[in-house]
């Protein structure tokens, strides 16, 4: 009777705790976005018939308890703790390298691909104007000396030089080999190691491809050589240690030292309007206190944004459009030294119709510039065609 009585007990308690964290997760104050994870969560489901009928309810809110679940993030590490124990070199799709580098797994294109490549297509197909297509290589496929034995990623260039070769065909269409500008620096700091992009000085060896393609005859701002590297850029180098990026985020393992500097240069501007407000830098530097320190570029990614250089005589284009992902936020204030003015468009958080706004700017470059991971996921790319 008396462990007839303890099985009831135990089960009355056990039904309460559920009952209270069912509760708990109905009325409870959702945190929208992840600091430590750099991510948005997963929204609270709302309760329908159809969605208790199908199922759909119940798939939608055991996902989201599950990225609510108290001590979440104690869990996560002790799940890569324990990889570690057991020599376990990967954690949620991001796998351990050689010096500390940290990579994503990439072992099937994502049907979303073809549908974002064929909106590419057709918005060239759309217009006579120039279009210039840059698609950002992973750190994976240029640091090949830091993978791990028999990491299993496919290869992203084969499928970008098949595209390039497509988009070559329209003939009003040029593209930038972003391999040709990394191969042969792997040895030097251009990828994080703990991060999805690529490091500053990375990005400005992506300028420098840019910058033959885009610039023309165009000089480069001031006493810069643009044949001589990064050490000869004529401003501040800022150096903030003790980054850890969104690979890291995911993976949450044992990680040493090999914490990563995040650079930027005092580059200035004459004014940069984002989210409708004016600012005089292209930096957030109060974001360097967060977590996320690589959202101080651009202050974060706004659906419209407007950058104009500084009129100092140098000779400049007008304007350029530049459609982007994140990749693009620590580039884009190298091309303050080509443009006059740069339109920057990231079309996740554009309202507006694409084709109305290069309408309003008929003598503007065009630039769309993607990382392919963001290239191979994302599902916004319709809008170029809106």
């Amino acid at each position: 009777m008396l462990q007839y009585i303890s099985r009831v007990k135990f089960t009355l308690i056990f039904s309460m705790m559920v009952v209270s964290a069912f509760i708990g997760y109905l009325f409870s104050a959702d945190s929208v976005f992840s600091e430590r994870e750099n991510r948005f969560l997963t929204a609270r489901p709302a309760i329908t018939l159809s969605g208790l009928a199908d199922g759909d309810f119940m798939d939608r809110f055991e996902l989201y308890t599950t990225e609510r679940l108290p001590l979440r993030d104690v869990f996560v590490s002790l799940k890569a703790a324990f990889g570690e124990m057991i020599v376990k070199n990967e954690n949620n799709g991001i796998v351990r390298g050689r010096d500390g580098y940290l990579f994503e797994k990439l072992v099937a294109l994502n049907p979303q691909l073809e549908k974002n490549r064929a909106s590419v297509i057709n918005m060239v197909k759309q217009t006579d104007r120039e279009i210039t297509v840059c698609i950002i290589p992973n750190s994976f496929e240029i640091l090949k000396d830091k993978l791990p034995a028999g990491f299993p990623n496919i290869s992203e260039e084969d499928f970008i030089r098949s595209f390039y070769d497509e988009l070559g065909e329209c003939g009003n269409v040029h593209t930038i080999d972003m391999y040709e500008a990394l191969r042969g620096h792997e040895d030097e700091y251009i990828y994080y190691r703990s991060d999805h992009h690529w490091t500053t000085d990375g990005a400005y060896l992506g300028y420098l491809k840019l910058h033959e393609q885009l610039a023309g005859s165009y000089s480069p701002l001031g006493t810069r050589d643009i044949n001589a590297g990064i050490s000869p850029l004529a401003y501040q180098r800022n150096e903030v240690p003790g980054f850890l990026g969104t690979y890291y985020s995911k993976y949450r393992g044992v990680f040493g030292d090999h914490t990563d500097i995040l650079t930027y240069y005092d580059i200035p501007v004459a004014s940069y309007i984002s989210g409708g407000i004016g600012y005089d830098s292209l930096y957030d530097l109060e974001k360097l206190d967060l977590y996320d320190k690589y959202a101080m570029f651009m202050r974060g990614n706004e659906g419209v944004a407007v950058v104009e250089s500084v009129d100092d005589g140098t000779d400049r284009k007008d304007e350029l459009v530049l459609f982007k992902d994140s990749y693009s936020n620590c580039l884009i204030p190298f091309l303050t030294f080509d443009y006059d003015r740069i339109t920057v468009v990231d079309l996740r958080y554009f309202p507006d119709s694409v084709q109305e706004l290069l309408a309003q700017k008929p003598d503007a470059d065009v630039l769309l510039m993607y990382n392919f991971m963001h290239f191979n996921e994302d599902n916004h790319f319709y809008k170029l065609v809106r």
